[in-house]
């Protein structure tokens, strides 16, 4: 006997493979190329971010915590508010000396230690050793400000509601933190640069396109096409959420608004998140761009034989790629065994003094989201024009809640508008 309920949710979901399938077919192919081009795609991708100007913070009240000597740098816990009463917190790694030196932001992907994950403080060791000062932000709702269920982040859907989106906000936040430090006496504002894994490659794909002062920029773990990633048939943080993107830019689009400066794209061959195959398909179409503007020397693709978190030789590569650009030594032998032992008490005390996430984007945009306000209320599933109902489908079908699983796929094709 036919199952009619389900029948209808592959019907459902046959209808947004199609939907997702057709937006990226008709989308012209323009080589970002010409700052016309270029200008129309950062255009286009703060609207689909929700990222507005005038809602960019100014990062004040900074307060320098606990600071620790290795030998040929320190590492100084800074703890800040962005927007007001919402509190965020980044390590600060600077060589001694009194020399100007670049600045390197490394962009934070998920995962509950934040900018104390192993692989970032190894990472921020072998810069700093070098002759690098480097910033780790925690992102939103990340490291130190995550709270125990995640709905600082994970689970924040508020953004959505109140016209903006979670990325929108890390992305702002962020863009405040890099104008903040970048005006630290030490640092020589022709050399920055940024580098970012996961959610960091994330971010680091939104900096290359909104960033202009970074000047050097490597992004892994996430480069690849958005309609894999927001296809993904189960539940995705908040921050993967992109209202609308389906017909906004692709991610080699927003990449190749970086070039003609230089930029390194990595990845781990056996990911088992972004495909190598998908991944080497972007890097192609964003390598034609630094061919086009006669700049190819600035630009490179490495894979590493690793999975999708960075070890130790995602770091050399990365770690080698920013200071040649940044025009400094590297020594790749430099032991971290120190700092990594002492990570554990880079700990700041951010959420009993802060504001949620929830609320921020209420009192950002003075949009307040009423009670019990779930995803599929914001981007409401369809299928043929109508409105879908929770018990028109099934719930769950082995990867989550489905209604959940449209809301992002709705999300995606629709954004904001009719919603």
């Amino acid at each position: 006997m036919a199952d009619n309920k389900w029948l209808h949710t592959m019907e459902v979901y046959d209808r947004y493979e199609k939907e997702i399938a057709r937006l990226r077919a008709e989308k012209p192919l323009i080589f970002p190329t010409t700052e016309e081009r270029k200008n129309e795609i950062i255009a286009e991708t703060k609207k689909i971010l929700g990222y507005r100007e005038d809602l960019v913070p100014v990062i004040h009240n900074v307060e320098e915590l606990q600071k620790h000597d290795f030998g040929t740098y320190t590492v100084t816990q800074l703890r800040y508010e962005t927007w007001d009463n919402f509190f965020g917190c980044a390590s600060f790694y600077l060589p001694k000396g009194e020399d100007k030196v670049p600045m390197v932001f490394q962009l934070c992907g998920h995962g509950d230690d934040g900018r104390m994950t192993r692989s970032y403080v190894m990472m921020a060791h072998k810069l700093a050793s070098a002759g690098t000062a480097v910033v780790i932000p925690d992102n939103i709702g990340q490291g130190d400000r995550q709270d125990e269920e995640k709905a600082n982040h994970n689970f924040c859907h508020t953004p959505f509601y109140c016209g903006i989106s979670l990325q929108g906000m890390i992305v702002m936040e962020t863009h405040a933190v890099v104008k903040y430090m970048i005006e630290h006496p030490r640092v020589d504002k022709d050399r920055i640069g940024a580098c970012g894994n996961s959610g960091g490659g994330t971010l680091s794909l939104f900096a290359a396109a909104l960033m202009p002062e970074i000047t050097v920029l490597s992004a892994s773990g996430y480069p690849c096409d958005f309609s894999y990633i927001l296809m993904k048939e189960r539940r995705h943080c908040c921050c993967n959420l992109l209202p609308g993107i389906a017909k906004g830019p692709e991610m080699w689009e927003m990449l190749s608004t970086f070039a003609p400066k230089p930029m390194l794209l990595e990845q781990g061959k056996f990911d088992d998140l972004i495909p190598i195959d998908l991944a080497q398909r972007n890097a192609r179409k964003v390598q034609n761009t630094y061919i086009q503007l006669g700049a190819n020397e600035n630009f490179e693709f490495e894979f590493t034989q690793e999975k999708h978190s960075w070890t130790e030789s995602d770091v050399l590569v990365i770690s080698k790629f920013l200071t040649k650009h940044l025009g400094i030594p590297f020594d790749e032998s430099i032991p971290s065994d120190e700092v990594i032992e002492k990570r554990s008490e880079f700990h700041v005390d951010i959420l009993d003094r802060s504001l949620t996430t929830a609320e921020t984007a209420e009192v950002i945009t003075g949009i307040a989201m009423p009670e019990d306000i779930q995803l599929w209320d914001i981007f409401k599933p369809r299928y043929n024009g109508k409105i879908i109902a929770p018990d028109e489908i099934v719930s769950d079908i082995g990867r989550g809640d489905v209604m959940r699983i449209l809301a992002q796929f709705e999300c995606t094709v629709r954004g904001y508008e009719d919603n």
